[in-house]
C-alpha cells in the first residue's frame, strides 16, 4: 500500500512532550499515526488514516491528508507548526 508516496504542499513540524516530528508527505504521516501517535484511537485519527489512504490510492490530493493529519495532531494535543496555517 506505501509504495507511492504523496508529497504536500507545505511540511508539519509537530512538538509534543520531549518529541519534535517533521511530516512531509501522506507516507509520512501514515506512518506518524502508525507508529508514534500519542493515543490509540480519535476520530481524527481516524480520519486522518482514510484520507492518507484515500491519497495514497489515487482518489485525493495531497492537501487533503494533510490538512486531516493537521486535525489529528490537534487532537492528540501536539503543537503544530507550518507557514501557512
Amino acid at each position: 500500500m506505501l509504495t507511492q508516496d504523496r508529497l504536500w504542499s507545505e511540511a508539519v513540524i509537530l512538538e509534543g512532550g520531549s518529541r519534535v516530528l517533521r511530516v512531509q508527505s501522506t507516507r509520512d504521516a501514515f506512518l506518524c499515526l502508525k507508529n508514534h501517535w500519542p493515543i490509540a484511537d480519535g476520530d481524527a485519527k481516524r480520519e486522518a488514516f482514510a484520507a492518507c489512504e484515500r491519497v495514497i490510492e489515487g482518489h485525493d490530493e495531497p492537501d487533503a491528508a494533510r490538512a486531516a493529519f493537521i486535525k489529528a495532531a490537534e487532537e492528540a494535543q501536539f503543537s503544530v507548526h507550518c507557514w501557512t496555517g
